[in-house]
């Protein structure tokens, strides 16, 4: 009762402070990976590391979004699935670009929540940018736990129950994050016709394992207070131009290490993973007005990981972990061309990866974009890529996954979509689609359940502490069949909104449920700006029929239903400031099922460019 006076009372006092502030404005919302990019300014050559497309000048349609603040902090990563509902690297408030050379960015709020912004462009000109970047976001406060997993593990039959240790006697626990990244970015034109890129980067998060475990244990304990540390080394380089007007040429090289300090308990050494990517397309341009190309592009992934070094035990099975390495390679042959009302390319990725068997697949690697009238398009596209699953990709998925495991890659053999846009009123577009997508070994996350633990091993060490609260990855073969429907309406600079829903169904090998992924999606902001310098924002998510699995059996997760507003006035063209009120529906929320997020809570900020 007391926290909620508080809660009361510090959302009362940060309404009123929001009268002489404001929010920064928006930029749309992208999904970034976290480790090579920031929210507006790090824009390296080189893809994701497991993605095979790398053809972009072809234009993808994609259905304009605006940016949602959701409950952040506690969430460790978004579900994969059609709508990304917290996407990484676009927790806190974006920055909107201006013609200055630095911005900085601080907010804080209840729950201990901090999140921060800076930047510089050292060189800044019609040539190119050196710049640095930081950013930061941590959170230190107490979440709530419902007896939801108690009373759904007392319903099986599961032996020695009486075992079985859960915060049942435990309703809060604290939840700590504090995750920072620091870019350094060259992006230079050397010479009229060359470009050339560099950057690098460093991550360092650490977090605690606060989330609800599911064990039988009579010889450990668990250990939430311990702080797992993640750290991400990243660099790259790459080379791009055209040639005598018709060869066009882009080469990139990155490389990145990933290390984990504990294994399953702080005796125990994390894992090491070692990262390189080369990336390349040649193209030759041609036709009679240089609308046409033919080109090869191509993307090489290897991914090697060690084993932890010190372990306590090194004969007891849990610690059986051997070194293995993946190895995927990409060629795409393409065919590019374009007229006044479409634009057209047809090609293939040839696909080799070595796994347990070396594998050679081919997809397709279609795209297709027309006018059908002056208001109207019609796209289609149809592509595939293979996954390795390495530790530094999962861990963007999921923090809180053993990641002690060698996964499967995972192969998709297609992924298509095909939709219509069309300009219905002034102001108003729509875009109805569909989309079909088949993979082998796709990843799906559940927590980590197990019965009585007999082995007496652990005499060895003594009584030992563990992160209990682990999750895992199992893999299935499966099918998304998805459809959805999206408008959004603008009104001069006065209104903005955007609706988007998404129907997904699944076939999964093992007739199974899609563990994490929501079925029925709908995602919705509303914009209005009643002054200039004033901007309200509301967002809104909805995700339905989501379901999770403990010791063996499927458990059907509460929907997520988040509610969000900001407020924010721009004081002139270098100074701003916010608020922002997250949860006002007052749920409990679980992105990760187990790891339940904050509950009501604000935030006040501001903005400086310079």
């Amino acid at each position: 009762m007391k926290r909620l006076k508080y809660s009361i009372l510090t959302a009362a006092l940060l309404l009123t402070i929001a009268a002489a502030a404001q929010a920064q404005n928006k930029t749309e919302q992208e999904q970034l990976t976290r480790e090579m990019t920031l929210e507006r300014e790090y824009d390296p050559t080189v893809q994701d590391a497991n993605k095979v497309n790398r053809l972009p000048e072809v234009k993808e349609p994609v259905v304009t979004k605006r940016p949602i603040d959701y409950s952040p902090f506690t969430t460790p990563a978004e579900p994969d699935k059609e709508i990304t509902t917290l996407p990484s690297g676009n927790i806190h408030t974006n920055i909107a670009h201006t013609k200055k050379r630095g911005y900085l960015h601080f907010g804080g709020g209840m729950y201990m929540n901090f999140d921060g912004d800076a930047g510089y462009h050292l060189i800044d000109n019609e040539r190119g940018i050196l710049g640095i970047y930081f950013t930061h976001h941590s959170t230190n406060g107490d979440v709530k736990f419902t007896e939801q997993y108690d009373d759904f593990v007392s319903s099986l039959d599961v032996e020695n129950y009486s075992f079985f240790v859960s915060p049942q006697y435990e309703t809060t626990r604290k939840a700590k994050l504090n995750d920072n990244l620091g870019v350094l970015k060259f992006d230079y034109a050397v010479g009229e016709n060359t470009r050339l890129k560099l950057g690098a980067s460093y991550g360092y998060t650490s977090f605690n394992y606060y989330g609800y475990h599911f064990y039988q244990q009579p010889f450990y304990s668990e250990d939430t207070t311990a702080n797992q540390v993640n750290k991400v080394f990243h660099i790259d380089a790459g080379i791009s131009g055209i040639a005598n007007d018709k060869f066009l040429y882009l080469i990139d090289a990155e490389y990145h290490n990933f290390n984990q300090k504990y294994g399953w308990t702080t005796l125990n050494a994390g894992i090491r993973e070692n990262h390189i990517t080369g990336n390349f397309d040649f193209g030759y341009i041609f036709g009679a007005t240089d609308n046409s190309r033919v080109g090869l592009a191509g993307l090489v992934n290897y991914c090697y990981q060690t084993p932890p070094q010190n372990n306590p035990v090194p004969d007891f099975a849990e610690f059986d972990y051997e070194p293995h390495s993946h190895l995927s390679a990409t060629f795409t042959p393409y065919y590019r061309m374009s007229g006044d009302s479409w634009n057209f390319q047809l090609g293939a990725n040839i696909i080799l990866l070595n796994a347990d068997t070396s594998t050679v697949f081919v997809t397709p690697n279609v795209n297709l974009e027309a006018n059908l009238s002056e208001k109207t398009v019609f796209y289609a596209n149809a592509t595939g890529e293979t996954r390795l699953n390495d530790a530094h990709e999962l861990s963007q998925q999921n923090r809180y996954i053993d990641l002690c495991n060698d996964f499967r890659p995972s192969r998709t053999w297609i992924d298509g979509t095909l939709g219509i846009r069309s300009a219905i009123a002034t102001g108003a577009q729509i875009d109805v689609f569909a989309g079909y997508k088949s993979t082998k070994d796709a990843i799906f996350f559940i927590p980590v359940s197990y019965g009585y633990r007999s082995d007496m091993a652990y005499a060895e060490i003594g009584y030992r502490r563990d992160f209990m609260a682990y999750h895992t990855a199992i893999q299935q073969d499966a099918a998304l069949l998805h459809a959805g429907a999206a408008v959004r309406y603008s009104y001069r600079s006065i209104v903005d909104f955007s609706l988007k829903g998404v129907y997904n169904q699944w076939n999964i090998t093992d007739d199974i449920k899609p563990y994490g992924m929501p079925q029925i999606e709908l995602n919705a902001a509303l914009t209005v700006k009643p002054l200039a310098p004033l901007a309200l924002d509301l967002g809104y998510y909805l995700g339905t029929n989501r379901y999770t699995q403990l010791f063996g059996a499927e458990m059907k997760m509460p929907a997520l239903n988040d509610l969000n507003f900001r407020a924010s006035w721009a004081f002139n063209d270098m100074f701003g400031a916010y608020i922002r009120l997250n949860n006002l529906l007052f749920k409990q929320q679980e992105y990760i099922s187990g790891y339940p997020t904050q509950g009501f809570n604000a935030m006040a900020g501001i903005n400086i460019n310079f």
